[in-house]
């Protein structure tokens, strides 16, 4: 040992105040490179472990190079500690940041399944609407055919089709002038080949086919169903034609 105590140089301790500390270090790394430098420091002196062992055991009091290690440990530790406060304050603020979130989400996607499912709603109902719709339209259309005509309308048609074969079928006067009766008008073909039917209906027998603006007298208008029809007399003979068909 040298003739100048170490122990009671204060360049000495105060490294061993900053090394004695780092040996109990939970870093590995840490520790290790502590106790290599502490040897160094020591072989500077030539001291070895075990006389920094014998001092401290012959010395009665706490040595005063230990002193300060033990307040930068304590240092450390409040260090460390102030640290992982920090560090779960920060975390706690992102958590309540990543809720808030996460509600905000959730009320926006509360929000589009409730809109969803109020446009499901309204098309379901336009859809029945259409169904109804089209279903009352269908019966419409078909009833008419699957009843039979009113027994009143068949048999005005009736005695209009005898009274027309009992009429002369030559509308017209020696000199080209329409003879008109009492109720009866005048129109003419709108169509080319227009059927003139023994009955008013679209499967009655065709008796004539009339040229598109040949002139007809206009005797007699009966609703069947759905269609409009009319008793029209021409050159060709008397029957039943559309309304839609004749220009009056």
């Amino acid at each position: 040992m040298s003739e100048t105590d170490p122990f009671s140089d204060a360049a000495f301790t105060s490294r061993l105040n900053k090394l004695l500390p780092m040996l109990g270090s939970a870093q590995a790394a840490e520790a290790d490179t502590a106790r290599r430098k502490l040897l160094e420091h020591l072989g500077q002196h030539r001291l070895s472990f075990t006389d920094l062992a014998y001092r401290l055991r012959d010395s009665g009091e706490r040595p005063s190079f230990l002193q300060g290690g033990r307040e930068m440990s304590l240092e450390r530790q409040l260090a460390i500690a102030r640290s992982a406060k920090q560090e779960a304050a920060a975390e706690a603020i992102a958590a309540s940041t990543r809720a808030h979130a996460l509600e905000i989400n959730l009320q926006q996607a509360t929000f589009e399944i409730g809109r969803v499912l109020g446009s499901l709603a309204r098309a379901r109902s336009w859809a029945a609407a259409g169904w109804m719709v089209a279903a009352l339209s269908l019966a419409l259309a078909v009833l008419p055919r699957l009843w039979p005509a009113p027994a009143a309308s068949r048999h005005a048609a009736e005695m209009a089709t005898n009274a027309a074969a009992l009429q002369p079928e030559d509308p017209f006067a020696a000199d080209g002038v329409l003879r008109v009766g009492v109720g009866e008008s005048t129109g003419t073909a709108a169509v080319q080949d227009l059927p003139i039917r023994l009955m008013p209906n679209d499967d009655a027998n065709v008796r004539a086919f009339l040229n598109r603006g040949e002139r007809v007298i206009i005797q007699q208008q009966v609703r069947e169903g759905q269609q409009t029809w009319l008793l029209v007399r021409s050159a060709t003979g008397t029957g039943w034609a559309r309304a839609g068909d004749v220009l009056h």
